[in-house]
């Protein structure tokens, strides 16, 4: 049986769970999120690709007149600014690196992929090799529209796979991209896939990761309203995580909110 790990709904009704907590007067609140597409998605479906995606595009929208208003409320808390700085990070640095000479680069799981996508599209013809690996075959499809979009289709292969079956994973990768994969696996399990990711890298290859830091409003309306239970981690945590997996050259930066940690880990020597 497939495992989608970022699938942290349990509840058949959010509001029957809500009256059963007595948390009665959280249903005003939930009825008015609903409007916004990037909360109701969030409630219908957790931490989908969609629910990253959106934030990702930064677009507002939602359903009647207060639906885009609040949905463009939501895109400016601070959480969500940070959480977009992700998709630009590794937009970034992919292009930085295949600039530098690499050649062969895989997200994983990748949902949509729109920043590989669009650094490939920025990119060019510089002869890389981009592959988007996933085990929710919708992603995929988006992901096979949008390359298709942008141009950039012949560059890009389509993996769909459990991100811990390395049968799967291309050979011979100089880069490994992976975000909001880490915040829905315990200690153990994201070591386990550190390591995947560690052996899967050509010597002096580079894993580009994230952690999120905690918000509380915006933890509290996940929590409550969606049933998005995801792991928080500082900075050390992470840098501590890379090295159990195998990486000891990381470097590390977090975003001016200090909600947003970027790693850039190397497959070099012990």
């Amino acid at each position: 049986m497939a495992t989608f790990y970022n699938r942290t709904r349990v509840s058949s009704s959010i509001p029957r769970r809500l009256l059963g907590d007595g948390k009665w007067f959280l249903l005003p609140l939930y009825g008015l999120l609903r409007t916004s597409d990037l909360a109701r998605e969030g409630i219908e479906r957790s931490g989908s690709w969609r629910f990253a995606d959106h934030i990702y595009r930064g677009r507002a929208s939602g359903r009647y007149l207060v639906g885009p208003a609040l949905d463009a409320l939501l895109l400016r808390l601070p959480s969500a600014r940070s959480f977009r700085l992700r998709h630009l990070f590794v937009r970034r640095e992919v292009e930085r690196l295949v600039s530098a000479g690499g050649r062969r680069v895989l997200s994983v799981p990748s949902g949509v992929g729109r920043d590989l996508a669009e650094a490939a599209a920025a990119l060019g013809q510089r002869g890389a090799r981009f592959f988007a690996l996933d085990l929710d075959p919708e992603p995929l499809a988006a992901a096979r529209a949008l390359v298709s979009s942008l141009g950039v289709a012949d560059a890009f292969e389509l993996i769909e796979a459990d991100a811990f079956d390395a049968s799967r994973w291309p050979a011979d990768l100089d880069v490994v991209t992976s975000t909001g994969f880490g915040e829905f696996l315990d200690d153990e399990q994201l070591v386990r896939f550190y390591r995947r990711c560690h052996e899967a890298l050509t010597p002096g290859g580079a894993f580009l990761t994230t952690a999120q830091g905690r918000h509380r409003l915006s933890e509290y309306l996940l929590r409550e309203i969606g049933e998005i239970h995801t792991r928080y981690r500082t900075a050390e945590e992470l840098r501590a995580l890379l090295g159990r997996g195998g990486f000891h050259e990381v470097r590390i930066g977090t975003d001016a909110r200090g909600l947003q940690t970027f790693a850039i880990a190397t497959n070099g020597p012990a």
